[in-house]
């Protein structure tokens, strides 16, 4: 005799939310015709794979260290969102396709996305503070090399 094995169908779960951080990589040309219609198809895109935009932000526009897809240039947007996990993987098909997407890189936070963010913010604010402190000590030096007095670290 045969025996027959069914397995219990069992009703499909809403899908585990993940964080997401993104950085796409857009056509700079095509971003300053029409910045709102670029970003909308960006957006557009995360939603149909099933993503919840948190922070959706327009980082920079920066010549690129070599030619992608016939640009010198890329224009920068960085998007934080949740995603199921299966559907990341249909969102970076995707963007294969869509042309004004030049390249994307999307990674798995191990953090919820409030601390992700705040955690960036001290991150950013600590290197600008740095960077500030190296410019006004790099520039007391060109003062003390030019012969003007130094401005900073002066003896009394």
């Amino acid at each position: 005799p045969r025996v027959i094995y069914r397995a219990s169908i069992q009703p499909a779960e809403e899908s585990q939310m993940y964080p997401y951080e993104g950085m796409i990589l857009v056509d700079p040309v095509q971003h300053t015709a029409d910045s709102e219609a670029v970003e909308k198809t960006v957006k557009d895109l995360l939603e149909k794979h099933g993503a919840k935009i948190h922070q959706f932000e327009r980082w920079d526009d920066r010549r690129l260290a070599f030619e992608i897809k016939g640009h010198k240039r890329g224009v920068y947007l960085l998007v934080h969102f949740e995603m199921p996990g299966e559907g990341v993987d249909a969102f970076r098909r995707e963007t294969r396709i869509v042309e004004v997407i030049l390249r994307q890189l999307v990674i798995r936070l191990d953090t919820d996305i409030p601390s992700h963010l705040e955690r960036s913010a001290a991150y950013y604010d600590k290197m600008r503070e740095d960077q500030e402190s190296r410019r006004a000590a790099r520039d007391g030096r060109r003062e003390d090399y030019d012969g003007q007095p130094a401005s900073m670290g002066e003896a009394t």
